[in-house]
């Protein structure tokens, strides 16, 4: 894969042993455009130091519904939206202590992560939705109990 052809804002980075980190990106890029629906659902990547991508995150959603992203997109789309825009937010780590520290705990987005191997890197969406994330092959499963996306309203 190539680096990235417009650089998208990065909102958070985890750094790799190996110099490698995972970001997410926000949803504009460099030239303040806004980034596709494809790319803001997908927007996990992870980075080789000199910004080559290895992998783009791809969702693991066998726990939702076959057609639940269609419905989404469908949703969004009666809304006189583009499309279904639900990104990632947060990385958490979960160490092997079970104690979890995230991309943002201040609220300022700019803590730096380091992950070391036996812990386990949660994803977070905009949508309560949680994921893990294999961050050798950039798979992200949705771990969310089906019951917690119901939205009571």
């Amino acid at each position: 894969m190539n680096a990235f052809v417009r650089q998208p804002a990065i909102w958070k980075t985890l750094q790799l042993p190996d110099g490698d980190k995972i970001i997410i990106a926000g949803e504009y890029v460099d030239d303040g455009s806004a980034l596709s629906p494809h790319d803001i659902n997908y927007n996990v990547y992870r980075l080789t130091p000199a910004g080559k991508i290895v992998w783009q995150v791809r969702r693991d959603d066998s726990n939702r519904p076959k057609d639940w992203w269609e419905q989404l997109h469908r949703l969004a789309k009666e809304q006189g939206q583009d499309g279904a825009r639900e990104p990632f937010m947060y990385i958490q780590l979960e160490n092997p202590d079970g104690t979890r520290i995230t991309s943002d705990r201040n609220g300022d987005g700019a803590n730096i992560l380091m992950w070391s191997p036996g812990s386990v890197i949660w994803l977070v969406g905009s949508a309560y939705q949680e994921y893990t994330l294999d961050p050798d092959t950039g798979i992200a499963k949705n771990v969310t109990p089906v019951h917690l996306h119901e939205r009571p309203w």
